[in-house]
């Protein structure tokens, strides 16, 4: 069988180990489900939310007004109830009794802790706020134009860098968490699939029938694939659970607006290749490791996360040469390069750069991985050090 035509079919094989048609379709169903049960829930308690009930003294300080759909009921009583309005308090007949001593102060009386205190203090503020308004005796007219914001209009230069839309901010922020979430899920199987192996011995007879290189070529490719499916499950079944919250009335929205497709194709040419990045060294690791439960090893997998703080810091500043530098780093690339896209104006030949330098570390790692995994798999009781396979990269 041919070198590629073997590689294809290990990965065939690892993929189809893993990859179940009814857990794919579980998934969905689950999404479905939840968003069923969180927004239906909800709707059903609050159709079934019961009135608050107080007793206001002092309401001619501080006439209150409350919206037409607002939970509080309230009623006006005399100071001279005080004492037994106090006494239905505690017996639960009332939820609360609010007393406004004057137009500065206010008691809120409740046998447990209110829920529902901030709708009462903002009603309270309001009537002040209003109050105060009118003591300074301002002409309505004056006082709407004083609050008025000034008009502030940002023009851009007919020549300068177009803002990205609102959706692309988003794809990006989205995109950098799916391929994490991709990374995590391939990593997870690779840790299980190759160190499994190697504690089995299985892998030390199937590398005699094939070589080191197709084997973990199949590997990468196929617990990538499966990853890949799985993170576009998961994606959907997220859409899924909008889509569901929306009927629901939730207020989310899924923004949809492009103005730079380009921007969106870079997004994902990145988040491809470090997906694939991470992969491919983590297969690498996984085949030095003699046992994951007690391996130091297991710490590495933090290492994704360190190119994402860096792109945080694109938010302050994107143009300066730190990030800069970073756009053009492998590691830190496709986490970097994709928030200066939408922050600023990025130099037509830097995306492609950057692409070239993924692709060809990619390949650096995917070739000197044969070796490594090779001598790794055949080790046993003592972990190589990195500065081994440093060495056994350099002699691949």
């Amino acid at each position: 069988m041919k070198s590629r035509s073997m590689v294809f079919e290990i990965a065939r094989w690892e993929f189809q180990r893993w990859f179940k048609w009814k857990d794919q379709l579980l998934t969905l169903a689950i999404s479905l489900v939840l968003a069923l049960a969180i927004w239906g829930g909800m709707a059903l308690l609050s159709s079934d939310r019961a009135p608050v009930r107080i007793a206001v003294i002092g309401q001619e300080l501080l006439p209150l007004k409350f919206p037409a759909n607002s939970r509080i009921a309230w009623q006006s009583a005399e100071p001279q109830n005080e004492a037994r309005l106090r006494e239905s308090v505690g017996r639960g007949e009332i939820d609360g009794l609010l007393v406004i001593k004057s137009v500065d102060e206010a008691e809120l009386l409740v046998y447990k802790e209110p829920f529902w205190k901030g709708e009462i203090a903002e009603r309270l503020t309001e009537a002040r706020t209003q109050l105060k308004i009118q003591e300074l005796q301002f002409p309505p007219a004056q006082l709407a134009d004083a609050l008025r914001p000034i008009t502030f209009v940002v023009t851009l230069h007919e020549g300068g860098h177009k803002p990205a839309s609102t959706a692309e901010k988003v794809a990006a922020g989205v995109i950098i968490g799916i391929m994490l979430f991709g990374v995590f899920t391939g990593v997870a199987y690779q840790f299980v699939a190759i160190t499994g192996e190697k504690q089995m011995r299985v892998t030390e007879m199937i590398v005699s029938a094939v070589s080191p290189q197709q084997w973990i070529d199949g590997k990468i490719l196929g617990v990538s694939a499966y990853a890949l499916a799985f993170t576009f499950t998961t994606t959907l079944s997220i859409v899924l659970f909008v889509l569901v919250s929306q009927a629901f009335g939730s207020g989310w929205m899924i923004p949809v607006e492009i103005t730079n497709p380009s921007i969106i194709l870079y997004l994902l040419l990145l988040a491809l290749g470090g997906f694939l990045l991470w992969n491919t060294i983590f297969a690498t690791v996984s085949a030095t490791i003699n046992d994951p439960n007690t391996s130091a090893r297991g710490s590495l997998l933090l290492a994704p996360f360190v190119p994402v703080v860096f792109a945080l810091f694109a938010f302050k500043n994107p143009d300066s040469i730190g990030m800069q530098i970073f756009s053009f780093i492998p590691f830190t690339s496709p986490a970097v390069l994709p928030a200066r896209l939408v922050l600023t104006e990025v130099a037509w030949w830097q995306a492609p750069l950057a692409l070239l330098l993924l692709a060809l570390s990619i390949w650096f790692f995917r070739t000197s991985s044969g070796k490594i995994f090779r001598l790794g798999m055949l080790m046993h009781g003592k972990e190589p050090s990195f500065k081994e396979m440093l060495r056994w990269a350099r002699e691949a």
